[in-house]
């Protein structure tokens, strides 16, 4: 989902910028074509996150620990954005940052779990929690916020962005074994799993 479309907008992109970033999906298709990684800026608030992309820090990109939702970056300083999975930081807060960060045409990329999937495998209370077994067998909880479709498209608009294109995946497209989490009473579940969009400022 992500990865065709960062290869059609980053190589006329001066200023790359990744959040959330922990190991890097930018980094590597930017130096398999070739393109400069010093334009390249990969942010996490968490900086054990950060340490997996450390290499691409070593060849050439930048390393940044910030908040997604106050990065301290210079206003309209990129033409492309990327966000894989970011149910963490899904709100006004964050959508307003992007709009201030994005120059004039430039592209927000941007993926996250399906509002109907959480709606079915996530009970009432953990509706806006991500729920992580950790190797030592413990649980760790993470704050996820899903939108339905109509909600996501009114907070990107809010903040004068619009919706360019929208695609979904079901489990029909996850290679390999399906965790847990993607089947609904054992059973390979119908209803998109992740959904993905990209979003364009005037």
């Amino acid at each position: 989902m992500l990865v065709p479309r960062i290869q059609k907008y980053a190589p006329d992109a001066k200023a790359i910028l990744e959040v959330g970033t922990g190991r890097s999906i930018v980094a590597p298709i930017v130096a398999a074509n070739k393109l400069p990684l010093s334009h390249v800026t990969l942010l996490d608030q968490s900086p054990r996150m950060l340490e997996h992309s450390r290499d691409w820090g070593r060849r050439g990109a930048r390393l940044l620990v910030a908040d997604a939702t106050s990065t301290g970056l210079p206003r309209t300083s990129f033409e492309l954005i990327v966000s894989s999975l970011g149910d963490p930081y899904n709100d006004a807060n964050f959508w307003q940052e992007v709009s201030r960060l994005l120059k004039s045409g430039g592209v927000w990329l941007f993926t996250a779990p399906a509002w109907e999937w959480s709606e079915t495998f996530r009970g009432e209370s953990h509706r806006r929690v991500a729920e992580f077994v950790l190797a030592n067998g413990a649980k760790a909880f993470v704050r996820s916020d899903i939108p339905s479709v109509a909600t996501q498209s009114q907070m990107i608009g809010g903040v004068g962005l619009y919706l360019d294109e929208m695609q979904e995946l079901d489990a029909a497209h996850v290679l390999g074994p399906l965790s847990s989490k993607l089947l609904i009473e054992g059973k390979t579940s119908p209803l998109p799993l992740v959904r993905g969009f990209a979003v364009k400022k005037r």
